[in-house]
């Protein structure tokens, strides 16, 4: 992803941006510090206008790698170095998962908006916000765990994450939820690779660890947050695709869309829901809900499987 940094000044001007976290730290370039005057010159993320259209765009820190929703101020440069009296001429937010900004369907609530919500469909406790928005962001993680819903799906294709000879890992990236699959492409092929449990790997090959054997790559497990390529990679001018879905973020008050609320709003409410009661200790309506999510759970991913052209009938002509 690019450009997720935008401003507007007159055209000609020099722009840049300003990373602050939710708890009120700068991004320094490498990682996020106390608020340090000595240290302004190290906040600046540079922007570049668009033309003569008076529009500034810049990309979102990829050494950020934890997700959450960040704040964003441009300022212009008035002299030839940055100033902390340059004016701040915009502000934003980026919901960033990690290692792309974040994408919503039309009709995704906010977070304070679902929070309400929450509040609207049954649990009433108003000075438990903490728990509920930590219940919203456990209930997305658990169902993006268990299903690849279309809104999560990312395709990355990673380049670089083998590049010695007689490694045969990969890094899982750190927005990675279920994994759909890996293609190895050599330039002129592309071929899927076989997935594989980590016992039939060491089966496969036993002696990856102590051999310079190598050929090309057949198959592949994900195990100890790494995908291992077997046999290891007689090349490191592979590339690897990798698809999966993203794991959900953080939600807090202020993040843009909370994932599922343009189609599946009441599922998701509903595992919350389940959640919240049992920290209360209501067991009887966390059953109830937890209940009820499990069966519109399972009607959803009926309805994801039949658009993406994946189901299939049973004797009695109901969509598996």
């Amino acid at each position: 992803m690019a450009n997720e940094l935008r401003g507007v000044t007159a055209t000609g001007s020099t722009c840049y941006a300003l990373i602050v976290n939710s708890v009120g730290k700068f991004w320094n370039g490498t990682a996020f510090e106390d608020y340090d005057s000595g240290s302004y010159s190290d906040y600046d993320i540079a922007m570049t206008e668009q033309g003569v259209s008076g529009i500034f765009l810049g990309n979102f820190p990829s050494g950020i790698t934890a997700s959450g929703t960040y704040e964003y101020f441009v300022k212009r440069q008035l002299t030839g170095s940055v100033q902390e009296t340059d004016p701040v001429i915009n502000t934003g937010k980026v919901d960033w998962t990690g290692s792309s900004s974040a994408t919503y369907a039309v009709g995704s609530m906010t977070g304070s908006d679902f929070y309400d919500y929450v509040l609207r469909q049954g649990f009433k406790r108003t000075d438990k916000s903490t728990e509920v928005y930590e219940a919203i962001t456990d209930a997305i993680r658990e169902m993006r765990r268990r299903f690849m819903f279309d809104e999560a799906e990312v395709e990355a294709v990673t380049t670089d994450s083998i590049s010695i000879l007689g490694d045969y890992q990969l890094s899982l990236e750190s927005d990675f939820g279920l994994l759909l699959g890996v293609t190895i492409e050599d330039g002129t092929n592309a071929t899927p690779l076989k997935q594989v449990t980590k016992s039939k790997f060491n089966d496969l090959y036993p002696d990856i660890n102590v051999t310079a054997d190598r050929g090309y790559p057949l198959n592949f497990t994900v195990y100890a947050g790494s995908i291992q390529i077997g046999p290891a990679p007689d090349q490191v001018s592979y590339s690897y695709r990798v698809t999966y879905s993203q794991r959900g973020g953080t939600v807090s008050a202020s993040t843009t869309g909370v994932p599922f609320t343009a189609l599946y709003r009441d599922v998701l409410c509903d595992n919350v829901l389940s959640r919240l009661f049992y920290i209360m200790e209501d067991f009887d309506k966390g059953n109830f809900y937890k209940q009820r999510f499990e069966d519109q759970f399972l009607l959803s991913v009926r309805r994801e499987r039949m658009n993406s052209g994946e189901s299939v009938f049973n004797q009695e002509g109901f969509y598996l």
